[in-house]
């Protein structure tokens, strides 16, 4: 089935992903996009772009609505995108949004999939209640009115294009610096906690995955991810032995971190990465086919080999 899709975000790590993905399923893509993004993405040869602001009503009417479209894809969706789409973008058969699985933490049970409780506040500093509700509110109009939405929630995202999670809890490329030089380095209580990394790409094959699906996936929630949670003393020992590291690595509290690295540590991110990560993707492998090319040691590996060559490290 060939489908014609607008893509938001087309020149974003994601939506680019997304966009070319689609053009090479054989998919008619417009993608949209303000043109504010200097990095430098993937090929979007194939795809219309069309620039402007999705958060025009005037564009989203006039430039947008006309189009011959039959599915729209955010990867960086708000909630008023929802009321973007059911007033503008009413040809849609298929709205996918992307989420992320942040919205399940802390996990009750390990796997966890789709049927994870996950509408409650948590104690969690991590913002992701407004995604819960967001979520809970699109779901709500598809039991309602049919609005044909589809939410994919990711892990932890890795892939060239972004830094990678580090062990202070966020994505400073300073900590991995730090193991090239093989300088001493400290971490917090992490080593056997449950990470699962999924690749860019990966995350974008899905969106593509569900095209050929429309009526399967409407009004429900896919896990994406790489296949198998490794722990982060696992993680760290696979960006140590791609770089080469001698590193001395040290256990102490939050506290003490806090004090080694002033500036660096983000304390909400220390919290989620405190937080076990372990996830069932078979939802989305038996509905969509969803097949994961990557691991999480070779995902982590790939994205240190684009940090080395386009950011320095």
């Amino acid at each position: 089935m060939k489908r014609k899709v607008i893509v938001f975000g087309a020149t974003g790590e994601i939506g680019g992903r997304i966009a070319k993905g689609c053009v090479e399923a054989g998919h008619k893509v417009y993608g949209i996009s303000r043109g504010q993004n200097q990095r430098p993405t993937v090929d979007l040869g194939g795809v219309e772009m069309i620039h402007g602001n999705q958060y025009d009503e005037k564009f989203l009417s006039e430039k947008l609505a006309p189009l011959d479209y039959d599915a729209v894809i955010y990867s960086v969706p708000r909630r008023e995108d929802l009321k973007t789409c059911a007033t503008h973008l009413k040809k849609a058969e298929n709205i996918f949004f992307c989420s992320s699985t942040g919205t399940f933490v802390p996990l009750l049970n390990f796997p966890a999939d789709e049927n994870h409780p996950w509408r409650e506040k948590t104690t969690l500093k991590m913002p992701w209640f407004p995604q819960c509700e967001r979520d809970a509110y699109g779901l709500e109009l598809w039991a309602k009115n049919k609005f044909p939405l589809t939410i994919f929630r990711p892990t932890n995202i890795i892939g060239p294009g972004r830094l990678p999670l580090e062990l202070w809890g966020g994505r400073d490329l300073e900590f991995f610096k730090k193991l090239k030089r093989s300088e001493p380095i400290a971490i917090p209580p992490a080593e056997n906690i449950l990470v699962q990394p999924g690749f860019n790409s990966d995350l974008a094959s899905a969106f593509v995955k569900g095209l050929d699906f429309p009526d399967k996936v409407r009004g429900e929630i896919f896990i994406i991810s790489c296949k198998k949670a490794i722990t982060l003393g696992r993680y760290l020992r696979t960006a140590m032995e791609y770089l080469g590291s001698k590193s001395k690595i040290s256990v102490v509290s939050i506290e003490a971190l806090m004090k080694m690295y002033p500036g660096i540590v983000w304390t909400g991110g220390l919290d989620f990465l405190l937080a076990h990560m372990c996830f069932d993707i078979g939802k989305a492998e038996r509905t969509i086919g969803y097949a994961p090319k990557r691991t999480a040691e070779q995902g982590l590996v790939e994205t240190l080999e684009w940090c080395e060559k386009s950011e320095g490290l």
